[in-house]
Parts: C-alpha cells; structure tokens; sequence
C-alpha cells in the first residue's frame, strides 16, 4: 500500500509520498523573445487550447505590428494570466508570436514530462488555485497573475517514470468522460434542432396541416395560409436607440439594461428576458436618456453580430418594469403596445431572419441599421389563432428545454468528476495502475 503524506501546502492537502513539492520558479524558465520583425504565424490562447489566429482581416492592424510579440517555440508553455477566470494555459505545437502581456515558458529540466506539469496549470486554473494569487480588479475582468506570485507556487513533482504513468492514466480516464459529454452535447444538440424546426413550422405555416395556402408575396416565403396577412415590420414598430453608454458605465445595482453582449448570450432564448440579462447602471439615466427605456412588448435587437447567423439576435419585453436598451441596440417600439410573443417566436427563424442577412454589410462585424429594420416584413395570423400557436410552442419549448437542463446538468456532472479525477491523479491520491 502507498504511503502518503502532508504535502504543507493547503490546496494539495495529503499527497503520495514518493511526490515532492516545488516551486514553479524552480521547474521552469519564463522566456520573453521579441521578435522583431514581421511573423509567419500569431497564436491566440484560448480555453480550447493554443490556436492559430486568422490576422488577414484585423481592421486598423497590419502585420508589421507583431513585431512586438514574443517568440512561441513548438513545446513551450504559454498562459493568459492577465484573466485568471477566463484564461487558460497549454503547450504550443506551433512556431509562432503571442502578446507581449502573456506569460511564456519552458521546463529547465528537459527529462520532466511536459504534459504533466501541463495537467496540473490547467487544474490549477479550474480550481482556482492561480485565482488566489492575483491582483488586479477582478470585478472588471482584469485579475491578473504577477510574475513574482507565479514563480513562488507550489506544485506536486512526481519522480519522471511515475509522471509519465500519470499522464496515460489521466489520458485514458478523461477520454471516456469526454466520450460520455459529447454524447450529451449531441443528444442536446438534436433537441435544439427539433425546437428550431418546431418553431419555424407553427409560426410560417399554422397548426392546421391542412390549411389553404395563397402565394405570400414575400421573398423570404413562398406560401402561408389564406387567412394570414403580411405587414411591414415598420407598420407595428417604430425604432429607437439604446444607451449611449460602455461597459464602464455599469454598476452593481441600479436600473437594469440589456446590451448586445447579453443579447448574444447562449442563455438568452428570444422571447422571454431572463434575468442573467440583466447588467445595471446608474438612474441618472432616467431623466438623460428616458427614450432608451423599454416597455412590454417591445424588443431589444444588437445592432451588430460577429457572424451573419447572429444577424436578429433581440430580447423580447415580456413583462413590466423599468429597464434600459443599452450599448450596440436598436429598441423595437410596439406601436399598440401589444403581445408580440409571436414575433418573438418568428424572429427566431432562419426563414424570417434572410431577410436581414441579405442587407447587413461588414467583414468581421455586421452591422444592423434601423433602415435594413424597416425594409423587412412580418407575417400575421389572425388573432384567436396566435393564442393556440403561442400556447402550443410555450408548452412543446417548455419540455424540450427542460430536456436540455437535464442533459447539461449531466454535462456539468461529467465535468466535475474530470476535474476531481485529475487532481487526484496529479495529487497522489488515486494511484495510478
């Protein structure tokens, strides 16, 4: 049976016995190479590992100005530890240039097992181990890792034979976790698509299969049902503009806004507001900036998106209550005030949304402007047939999502026991075979 031990650092707690405890700074080098010239390839480090970055359409940036990268060799360690939440770390399998701000290095020992020491950083960063170590303003994103911190943590070193054991160990465990979420990811991903199909085949054709159809008259749709009528969007609508405002001018508490980004949010479903939407600001912007406040039946749209399928991403107003369009938003005005959860329902479809995509303009940004808004059109059922539609979709939407909780809960199960599974192994504490 192994022998543990206490490790004297808190956040290892006991660990093997043949394990040592070491410092960062006495494992690795931190490098810092300017490069000087002109670089075949920038490097981007994300949370899906270090990846190539697409430079030939950065506006206002030209190649000459990474001259002030530094160097990434094929092996190196390199980390964003300017963001301690969002950052993350990995190993380069390219040549290359990253950001002067980002942290790279090497192991000085080149018998050590770099993948290792890489499962360790990275649990580190899931844990939040780094996390303790920073400074900064983590309330505005911008807790970073200084250099002096970083190089005095304290790390599990296993002898080499028992790391590289480790590392298969993990490798082999992990896979099959992964295996099991990208089974739930695809099982998830199947239900998004019943519900978009779903969604598209009430709000362009009715619940009656059966219906008379008549020729539309629109470009975006060849038929709809006799008793529906098209209207432009302009006709129920008019168009306002969010607030003037960046994300510096958010607080804790106030008046609650809703801006592009939470627009664009993966949470955001189109026809409810949520309240993880919600940011706030201050309410002197009551009596600056009234016209910027939304009502219900209104809708909030982001005026830009970073591709084309973003294009009419918006929020609907279903309920009362001050609260603010903010930054990059056009505020569809109901002209009724009305139930437009219909609409909700439509702008979702990618049929209603060709209309947009056809007339934004832009490279990396697409912009939406209230004229492209106005140019488009709606469908309209009658009245009594829109209440049988909307309590359909409410009820079949409602329990595929529920479907969707269910399965990322599992994800969010799966990914617990990966991070669990690889502190222990990096730790000591479950022995490898």
């Amino acid at each position: 049976m192994r022998e543990m031990k206490d490790s004297g650092v808190a956040w290892l707690g006991d660990i093997d016995s043949r394990f040592d405890i070491k410092a960062i700074g006495n494992l690795f080098t931190i490098k810092k190479d300017i490069i000087g010239r002109e670089p075949d390839q920038v490097l981007s480090i994300t949370q899906r590992g270090i990846k190539i970055k697409d430079t030939t359409s950065n506006e206002g940036q030209n190649a000459a100005s990474y001259a002030h990268y530094q160097i990434v060799n094929v092996g190196d360690f390199a980390m964003n530890h300017m963001d301690l939440l969002t950052g993350w770390v990995d190993i380069s399998r390219y040549e290359g240039v990253t950001s002067p701000d980002y942290r790279v290095f090497t192991l000085t020992d080149n018998t050590q097992i770099p993948e290792y020491f890489l499962r360790v950083f990275q649990m580190y960063y899931s844990n939040r181990v780094f996390y303790a170590f920073g400074q900064g303003a983590a309330n505005l994103g911008r807790w970073r890792l200084p250099r002096e911190n970083f190089v005095k943590i304290a790390i599990p070193c296993p002898p080499v034979e028992l790391q590289r054991k480790i590392v298969d160990e993990i490798a082999t465990k992990v896979s099959k976790v992964d295996a099991l979420i990208a089974n739930q990811q695809a099982q998830i991903e199947k239900l998004k698509q019943y519900k978009q199909s779903l969604i598209t085949e009430v709000v362009t054709k009715g619940l009656e299969p059966n219906a008379p159809m008549k020729d539309s008259g629109i470009e975006w749709l060849e038929t709809i049902p006799k008793c529906w009528q098209v209207a432009p969007l302009k006709s129920l609508f008019t168009f306002g503009k969010g607030l003037p405002i960046t994300k510096d001018n958010l607080i804790e508490s106030g008046v609650p806004v809703i801006s592009y980004g939470q627009i664009h949010a993966k949470w955001n479903s189109g026809v409810t507001i949520h309240e993880e939407l919600k940011r706030f600001v201050s309410d002197d912007y009551l009596s600056t900036n009234p016209n910027s406040l939304v009502k219900k039946g209104d809708f909030i749209m982001a005026d830009t998106s970073e591709d084309r399928e973003g294009c009419g991403n918006c929020a609907y107003v279903d309920s009362e209550g001050q609260l603010f369009a903010g930054y990059h938003t056009i505020i569809l005005n109901s002209i009724e005030g009305s139930n437009n959860k219909y609409l909700a329902y439509l702008f979702r479809t990618d049929a209603w949304r060709s209309q947009i995509r056809k007339r934004v303009s832009g490279v990396k940004l697409f912009s939406i402007s209230r004229r492209i808004l106005g140019d488009v059109s709606v469908v309209l059922p009658p009245e009594e047939e829109v209440h049988r539609m909307l309590a359909f979709l409410d009820d079949k939407c409602s329990k595929v999502d529920k479907l969707v909780t269910i399965k990322q809960r599992k994800i969010e199960e799966l990914n617990r026991y990966k991070k669990a599974l690889i502190y222990e192994y990096v730790t000591g504490k479950k022995e490898v075979v």
